[in-house]
């Protein structure tokens, strides 16, 4: 008889256990799941904004310039005389490409709302810090290639800066 009552306080223990903690994990969901939905809606927005077609353009611009310059470095580290037309050309298509991501961008904000930019600003300053520097070491890279005499370390060098502000850009858009 004592074995019985034993097991049915035990039984009854253990279900309001169970049934307590089922709650209060319900509770936590439920409140953490009206937390995100700002932060969801957010996401969403991001999301949107990430497969819009002129920031589709624009990353595929940067990855554009990624390429050029990391086959300008290649060939600068690789040869003794590296090749006038080739870096040129290289060059050529790094300023080309920064120009269209440049224009693409311009029109992908357009698309966003004063309430969407209003929500990132530091995200927006910090991209423009980004394409900043990534115009400033492409002008380098072409005054490297102005001279009649190229440098081929410091065309290295240069492509070197260009690929790291690019790394730094796809950091920001990997920690969105």
């Amino acid at each position: 008889m004592k074995r019985n009552a034993y097991r049915t306080i035990l039984g009854v223990m253990a279900l309001a256990v169970f049934c307590a903690v089922y709650g209060l994990g319900q509770t936590e969901h439920q409140h953490a799941s009206q937390k995100p939905m700002e932060h969801d809606m957010s996401r969403m927005d991001m999301s949107g904004m990430m497969n819009e077609p002129h920031h589709v353009l624009a990353m595929a611009y940067i990855q554009s310039i990624g390429t050029f310059a990391k086959a300008l470095s290649d060939q600068a580290q690789a040869s003794n005389q590296l090749s006038a037309d080739f870096a040129r050309a290289a060059v050529s298509e790094i300023r080309r490409s920064l120009d269209q991501a440049d224009d693409h961008h311009q029109e992908h904000m357009k698309t966003m709302s004063e309430a969407m930019r209003s929500k990132m600003p530091a995200m927006m300053k910090e991209m423009e810090t980004h394409r900043s520097r990534l115009g400033d070491a492409v002008k380098a890279l072409e005054k490297d290639v102005e001279d009649y005499t190229l440098n081929s370390k410091q065309i290295a060098a240069d492509c070197a800066v260009v690929l790291k502000q690019l790394d730094d850009m796809s950091k920001m858009h990997t920690s969105e």
